[in-house]
């Protein structure tokens, strides 16, 4: 089996990221600081560049193997579903009042149980993914990397503003939230991937588009940008699901 590789170093670095994310995250117990907030952002990054890396490096090196398949899931499933779980779970235990648990250390309230939705869905979506071949070429529901950066959106803006529309509101949609993109997951759903066949305009122009849209949209409202870029992305494949499946 082929175990010392480069890609499955890249694997392994995305999922040490992802391990350090959770204990900064599990530390903060509820109470994510400006200086928390940017440390899981830059190791979330690391991870995507990594997760990005590994499996074009394999398939570069010709080093693709059962096992870089296998782990690769298993890291994602650290980095891009326990992480972002523990995003929505400081969230609601800053959000909450009661506690049902209390050490000091660690706080556990009834409502940031909806945050543990996210962890298992995200499981759920990468054995889906394991097990078809189709999306080789495009996905079935929302990838789990597009899933943690919407998660860490709505963790960011939380923590900065103190409220994400208002505390009456949000007791109401962050479960939503969590119920809603977990469904997003593991729906039968074609999902463009940004693979280019080729450069040229007509073959990828939805892609284009939607890159363009992004760039203006990130450009003028920074991370508040991520919930409507998502939002772009699933209805520009909804849009051109024709193109995207044939």
């Amino acid at each position: 089996m082929k175990l010392f590789t480069i890609p499955n170093y890249l694997t392994l670095f995305n999922l040490s990221c992802g391990v350090l994310s959770s204990i900064f995250l599990i530390s903060s117990n509820g109470q994510a600081t400006d200086e928390i907030i940017t440390i899981v952002m830059v190791l979330m990054l690391v991870s995507l560049v990594a997760d990005f890396l590994d499996g074009m490096t394999a398939r570069l090196l010709k080093v693709e193997s059962p096992i870089g398949k296998e782990l690769d899931s298993l890291a994602d499933c650290v980095s891009f579903g326990v992480v972002p779980g523990l995003m929505m779970f400081s969230v609601f235990n800053h959000y909450a009042n009661e506690y049902i648990y209390d050490n000091g250390f660690l706080k556990l309230s009834a409502l940031s149980l909806f945050a543990f939705i996210i962890p298992a869905f995200s499981a759920l979506r990468l054995a889906k993914f394991n097990l078809d071949e189709e999306q080789t070429v495009y996905f079935k529901g929302l990838a789990t990397p597009s899933n943690t950066l919407f998660i860490f959106s709505i963790f960011s803006i939380y923590f900065t503003n103190g409220t994400l529309i208002s505390p009456s509101i949000d007791l109401y949609v962050l479960p939503l939230i969590c119920i809603v993109m977990s469904v997003f997951l593991i729906v039968d759903m074609p999902l463009f991937a940004l693979k280019f066949k080729g450069l040229g305009w007509k073959e990828n122009y939805y892609k284009y588009i939607f890159l363009l849209i992004t760039l203006g949209l990130v450009i003028a409202l920074k991370i508040t940008a991520i919930p409507f870029v998502i939002a772009l992305y699933i209805i520009t494949s909804i849009l051109f699901k024709k193109e995207i499946i044939k």
